[in-house]
């Protein structure tokens, strides 16, 4: 194995984040395309959670949980410098904090408003409600600093704004205005806007088994 391997699907925000990391730790991985609707047995033999992204290591090692797969590729980095700027030891708690705040509640709201035909017995404009709570707070840290914690991104930027950005698009398509107040949008602009956007959301083709190899970043 000459690279390590990730297995992806584009638009999953798990993955985003992860593709995210990696290209900020300029780490290139062969990349596997999956199709959800079709998971390619290879892939599924490699998974517990059955789910993207997951992480090959060239030692055959798995990293199955997003977070772990951003932890592995900071701690690749050689500039301990630029490490503690991404993860800096005084904000580590609330880093992990508000991680863990999207991951387990604002994306437990934001699935059942994006995605309420999936459930039985869901109020979607309950679920809307409870997201933009957390939009609300995030919001006010915004407004505060240019990031969660600073004047420069760490993980905690990385690992959110795929999720709001998920937000975002839920609340076009259902007609919804003015959900966001200025900091957060200018905040998730700087990454949809980041010149790297491109190279993120490159489309590539289903990986099959016999399939060429692909990497991440394309160029």
């Amino acid at each position: 194995m000459t690279n390590d391997i990730l297995y992806s699907f584009r638009r999953c925000p798990y993955a985003i984040r992860v593709r995210w990391a990696l290209l900020i730790c300029q780490i290139k991985v062969e990349i596997r395309e999956i199709d959800l609707k079709n998971k390619p047995l290879d892939f599924l033999n490699k998974s517990k959670t059955k789910t993207v992204p997951i992480l090959i290591k060239k030692n055959s090692e798995v990293i199955e949980e997003s977070l772990e797969i951003i932890l592995w590729a900071l701690a690749e980095l050689k500039n301990e410098n630029i490490k503690k700027i991404y993860f800096p030891d005084s904000k580590r708690e609330d880093i992990i904090g508000i991680i863990n705040e999207n991951d387990n509640e604002f994306k437990y709201h934001l699935d059942r408003f994006k995605y309420a035909t999936r459930y039985q017995n869901i109020n979607e404009a309950f679920h809307f409600t409870e997201a933009i709570k957390f939009i609300e707070r995030w919001n006010k840290l915004l407004a505060e600093n240019k990031y969660f914690f600073g004047d420069n991104p760490t993980i905690a930027d990385w690992c959110i704004w795929p999720f709001v950005r998920q937000f975002k698009i839920a609340c076009n398509s259902q007609k919804r205005t003015n959900y966001f107040e200025p900091p957060i949008k200018r905040w998730l602009d700087s990454f949809e806007n980041n010149i790297r956007f491109k190279s993120l959301m490159y489309k590539y083709k289903f990986w099959e088994k016999n399939s060429s190899r692909d990497y991440f970043p394309i160029n």
